[in-house]
């Protein structure tokens, strides 16, 4: 009898015991979840600013399509989708060497310093740009204010298609192009657009 008295009691007891546990360990995990995903939606955001778009490149010219052996004027401008300091331009624009000759680069800008660097590689396939502004609040550029970075001139050696592009980098992670705010050092992200010429006779 004492021994049926003893298992009356004890079950409900482990019972109590086991629901009390298990109340703990599920509040405990629910606590740890909500950490994790406000961490989560806090780095989220975080790299979606990061990665929202400051600056806009755009490629331009007269001529959409062009002739075998004959120059034309290609010119690339970035605008501001928002307003920015900027301390550094590193700019590569990619194109195809055996389809087109590109000679006279030029830069018509006069709110940017001439720059540091620049030239054509036939080995690299990139037409290099390097800015660096010295003055202390850097290059400003506003929300909506277009400004040239580069002109030159194309003379297509072929019949086909000439592509032009904005270089974001190679597989040694050379060749990127980066826009370097001034209050923060940091890369800003920009789009662009592709410049897509037909070649004929």
């Amino acid at each position: 009898m004492k021994e049926n008295n003893l298992i009356k009691v004890l079950i409900p007891l482990v019972a109590v015991v086991v629901v009390f546990e298990s109340i703990v360990l599920v509040t405990n995990l629910e606590k740890g979840t909500k950490v994790d995903s406000n961490s989560q939606v806090a780095d989220s955001i975080e790299n979606q600013i990061q990665e929202a778009d400051s600056v806009e490149l755009v490629f331009a010219t007269d001529n959409q399509e062009m002739k075998v052996g004959k120059t034309y004027s290609v010119s690339l401008d970035m605008m501001g989708k928002e307003s920015k300091n900027i301390d550094a331009i590193e700019l590569y624009i990619s194109f195809d060497p055996e389809m087109v000759n590109l000679t006279g680069l030029t830069f018509p800008n006069k709110n940017l310093p001439e720059p540091t660097f620049s030239k054509v590689s036939d080995v690299k396939n990139v037409i290099v740009v390097s800015y660096l502004i010295s003055d202390v609040g850097g290059f400003v550029l506003n929300k909506d204010e277009v400004n040239s970075l580069v002109a030159f001139k194309v003379t297509p050696k072929k019949e086909g298609n000439i592509s032009f592009g904005i270089s974001t980098g190679d597989d040694d992670n050379q060749s990127t192009t980066m826009f370097v705010e001034n209050s923060t050092g940091s890369s800003l992200g920009f789009s662009s657009n592709r410049l897509e010429i037909s070649v004929v006779k």
